[in-house]
């Protein structure tokens, strides 16, 4: 069905119309609001309609978009994104029904590799952005109760070191703040355990100053460079925006200090249990020497 004729010499504006709304299906597609069904469902009105009125190119650079959606969303934790990802399923065939009919094709393969890479379970697995953001929820929850203002802000109170000034700055993200805020707690964490088992000075412990001191500043640094209004909106690498990718080199780090912790665990609770193992042995004397000959 072909509407054009009814703008009349008005027709070219469907065209500017067409061309704005490119940014627009980039925001809904790639911000956090493309995981719910209404994002797409959104984005397929805008299409659907600018094309019937006059500007059928632009079913296909919604139709390349949408391969990067489905890239960005089903390879990672599905589950969070199932409502956007079904009615994304929807979009692609009217985008063909419109004219992209080539789309058949990247999806068929792009779906075959999803389930070969292990799709469906991956789905079911935890997200590791909320595990990184839970240290600060829980900071946040013990927090006195004239704390005021946002969970994030409310953290940004109390975190100190050299990461305080970049949890209390709101142009980053509120994830990627919260992110920082376990990272500055679990670092800390990390060296005083270090400090405490006498490795301070170990590769573990350098490695744990650097997270806190150079690696997290310095992704941070990176993202604060970036456009403010493309910075979470325009992709710059597999589908992710800047902040998509902050908060993945974030996750990173908090990952690496994790290990860092489980290995000073385990190193600590040998120690324990030897211990124990010694005064097992050495009380269990004790009975045998108080017996009455």
């Amino acid at each position: 069905m072909d509407l054009s004729g009814l703008l009349g010499p008005f027709a070219w504006l469907v065209h500017v119309a067409a061309g704005f709304a490119i940014p627009f299906i980039a925001m809904l597609y790639f911000s956090p609001v493309g995981r719910s069904a209404s994002a797409v469902l959104r984005v397929l009105a805008v299409v659907t309609v600018l094309s019937v009125l006059g500007a059928p190119w632009l079913v296909h650079p919604a139709a390349g978009m949408l391969l990067g959606y489905f890239g960005s969303r089903a390879f990672s934790h599905w589950r969070e994104s199932q409502g956007g990802l079904m009615m994304a399923l929807v979009a692609a065939a009217a985008f063909m029904a419109l004219g992209a009919t080539w789309l058949i094709f990247p999806l068929f393969f792009m779906a075959l590799g999803w389930v070969l890479s292990g799709g469906p379970r991956r789905g079911g697995r935890r997200s590791r952005r909320r595990r990184a953001a839970q240290p600060a929820a829980d900071i946040a929850s013990a927090l006195p109760e004239q704390a005021s203002g946002t969970p994030v802000n409310a953290v940004a109170a109390v975190v100190d070191g050299p990461l305080a000034a970049f949890v209390r700055d709101e142009r980053l993200p509120p994830e990627a703040r919260a992110q920082l805020a376990a990272l500055n707690l679990r670092t800390r964490e990390a060296l005083d355990l270090l400090r405490d088992q006498g490795q301070d000075g170990s590769e573990a412990g350098y490695v744990a100053r650097a997270v806190r001191e150079e690696y997290a500043p310095a992704a941070v640094q990176a993202y604060l460079k970036l456009p403010r209004s493309m910075a979470d909106i325009t992709p710059l690498q597999d589908g992710k925006t800047g902040r998509a990718l902050l908060a993945e080199q974030l996750e990173i780090l908090l990952d690496g200090v994790q290990d860092i912790m489980n290995t000073a665990l385990r190193t600590g609770g040998q120690e324990l249990l030897t211990h124990g193992r010694f005064l097992r042995e050495r009380f269990a004397k004790i009975p045998e020497e108080l017996k009455v000959k």
